[in-house]
């Protein structure tokens, strides 16, 4: 009966051993498993960022967008993004020579190869004077005038002069009033559209009277009038599309 006992108590230990270390076993087999799988996700999650940041950059190359110019101001619309801003530059309005566009220039120039001093016949660029601009919301007369180049997500962006709306189906970046150099002036410019809200560059205003710009009015010669009014002040928006 002892000896039973006794037999008993040695295979109950026993059994009571093999599952412990069983239950170690799994234990330790669970943990490495568990760490195994873990490393796994960490680099699944890894290769998915990737695969996001290289769709995102894929996304971003082939979405449409198109530039303009924002004359008059320093920022850009709400849904568009700058590219760089900087002062309106131009023609001498009394000059003949040079170019007749208006630039933006940025703020931060580089330079090449130079020689400094002013050569007979060389182009000039000035900046820009609001001369003209009796609608403004703000006293703008001899001020130079601020620019900013600006990035929006559709395909293509015109200038419309005589409207301060765009037709049905386009966007409206901003609207103004077409702005130019004076008739009388010998200086040839393009008309460009300034902001109807202006800024102006501070300290700038020196009359210095280079590049300027006037409000452009329709005159009825060749011009249907109506719809045009001779000497009425022409508006212009930016459009994109």
């Amino acid at each position: 009966m002892i000896l039973t006992s006794i037999s008993l108590l040695v295979t109950a230990h026993v059994c009571f051993t093999s599952k412990s270390v069983v239950d170690k076993r799994l234990l330790i087999s669970d943990q490495t498993v568990l760490h195994e799988s873990i490393t796994k996700l960490q680099a699944e999650l890894q290769q998915l960022k990737a695969e996001v940041e290289q769709q995102k950059r894929s996304n971003s190359a082939s979405s449409p967008s198109v530039s303009y110019v924002r004359w008059g101001r320093h920022s850009c619309p709400v849904g568009s993004s700058i590219i760089y801003r900087g002062f309106a530059g131009g023609h001498p309005h009394n000059e003949t020579g040079s170019g007749a566009s208006f630039l933006c220039l940025p703020d931060d120039p580089l330079w090449g190869a130079h020689k400094d001093g002013y050569n007979s016949y060389s182009g000039w660029i000035m900046g820009v004077e609001y001369e003209g601009g009796y609608f403004f919301d703000s006293t703008t007369k001899d001020y130079d005038v601020p620019c900013a180049v600006c990035l929006t997500p559709h395909s293509t962006s015109i200038m419309v002069p005589a409207r301060n709306a765009c037709f049905d189906g386009w966007h409206l970046e901003y609207n103004g009033y077409l702005m130019s150099n004076a008739h009388r002036h010998i200086g040839e410019s393009d008309y460009i559209c300034v902001d109807s809200h202006p800024d102006v560059i501070p300290n700038s205003q020196n009359n210095t009277n280079g590049a300027v710009l006037y409000m452009v009015e329709s005159v009825c010669s060749g011009l249907p009038c109506p719809p045009y009014v001779a000497g009425r002040e022409l508006t212009c928006a930016v459009c994109s599309q």
